[in-house]
């Protein structure tokens, strides 16, 4: 097999054909056609095609920003990724890996950008699994997908800040299996409340009643609470809920899962994680499925590197665009 990774215009009829082939395949999955079905390639400045034994099947261009008064609000040196897409008959192979890769390798020594942006769908779980992967992390809708409940937006910084080495030895963390109305899970969760106030007011606001009405609705059909403590004191929290109406057969939901961030780094969430899905299986359940908000990449970033993978949403997402959601077979 015969591969080659090549830059085109974007009038070239191959690249054409792709793009095409994806717009059918975006129309049949949402119902309608994508806001930027018309993008013309007057802002498009590279266009990558890999064809496999002479064959185009997969691509991805750049865009620029730098003409677009819609994008005023983006960072200088900000480009973004359009037009990802492989056939159907050559997925999972590596090649939507590949085109990506040069994209941003093009972006930094063609272009001299420092971030790359995208926009996704919820109903495209395998290009989100692969953005998340590949380093990009939730960010807020942008330009055009501004409130768009059918746009997921990405970004991933080409020269990223190089992280602190961990020192010292990680703390023992213990767990405690308890009830959802225990009153130090309950505390736990009031804080992770404080923390989705800032993160999240809309959501925060227009919740009835606050933290003290929502809360015991949120504990309906709790099956296991557990609670993590560090030093003796209680650090971190979360809870395996039945699955509700809608969810897929045989699993369980991941609800509350919180850490203070003082404990950040010390292994109780991954501890968490792995205390619920042991508990699942105990149940006979097959897998663990959860929601998420694109404004907690540390919590996607967990949970991707815990062998969750993003889903399509497993309930009605009509006019919720800060979720993500994720699953996991156990």
């Amino acid at each position: 097999m015969s591969v080659e990774l090549v830059v085109v215009g974007w009038d070239d009829p191959e690249a054409a054909r792709l793009r095409a082939a994806q717009q059918a395949e975006l129309l049949d999955r949402y119902g309608e056609e994508d806001i930027g079905h018309a993008m013309t390639g007057e802002d498009i400045v590279s266009v990558v095609l890999v064809r496999v034994d002479g064959e185009a099947v997969a691509t991805g261009a750049l865009r620029s920003l730098a003409e677009d008064p819609a994008y005023d609000a983006v960072p200088p040196g900000t480009g973004e990724v359009k037009r990802m897409y492989v056939l159907p008959g050559h997925r999972g192979r590596g090649y939507s890996r590949l085109v990506l890769a040069e994209l941003e390798r093009l972006a930094v020594v063609e272009h001299d950008w420092r971030r790359l942006i995208l926009e996704t769908g919820p109903l495209q779980p395998e290009a989100i699994g692969l953005y998340l992967r590949a380093g990009f992390l939730p960010i807020e809708n942008y330009g055009e997908y501004v409130g768009v409940a059918d746009s997921r937006c990405f970004a991933k910084e080409l020269y990223p800040t190089a992280r602190e080495p961990r020192t010292g030895e990680r703390p023992t963390v213990t767990l405690t299996r308890t009830e959802w109305s225990d009153p130090v899970a309950v505390a736990l969760r009031y804080a992770m409340w404080l923390d989705i106030e800032v993160r999240y007011p809309e959501i925060a606001a227009s919740t009835p009643g606050g933290f003290e009405a929502d809360d015991p609705q949120q504990g309906v059909g709790a099956l296991t609470t557990v609670i993590a403590w560090v030093d003796g004191q209680p650090v971190g929290c979360a809870t395996l809920r039945a699955a509700r109406d809608g969810y897929p057969a045989g699993s369980a939901e991941l609800k509350k899962v919180w850490v203070d961030e003082a404990a950040r780094g010390s292994g109780a969430a991954r501890a968490l994680l792995a205390a619920l899905e042991d508990d699942a299986r105990e149940r006979g359940l097959t897998s663990v499925v959860l929601q998420t908000g694109i404004r907690q990449p540390e919590a996607v970033t967990l949970y991707l590197s815990a062998g969750y993978r993003p889903v399509v949403p497993f309930f009605d997402f009509a006019g919720d665009f800060l979720s993500l959601w994720m699953a996991k077979d156990v």
